[in-house]
């Protein structure tokens, strides 16, 4: 049976839950792409700032969003 994933944004993505990036605004593609986020990847939110950003983890590194940028990265999270 295939497992059912949920698509979120980043914005309302849960702190410490695993998620694959599965969508990313071209305009962003190239930069977030340098930083090892690209559609496929396997990342965590593990950090939520009062101004609606988020810091994540992707492969061994941190990487800080805004939350402008965040409600265009779509992610799944498997249920």
């Amino acid at each position: 049976m295939d497992e059912v994933m949920d698509v979120i944004t980043l914005a309302e993505a849960p702190v410490a839950t695993p998620l694959t990036l599965s969508a990313v605004p071209d305009e962003h593609a190239w930069r977030l792409s340098r930083l090892g986020l690209r559609p496929g990847t396997a990342f965590s939110v593990i950090r939520a700032s009062a101004g609606g950003g988020r810091i994540v983890s992707v492969a061994g590194s941190r990487v800080a969003l805004g939350s402008a940028l965040l409600r265009g990265l779509l992610a799944e999270v498997a249920r």
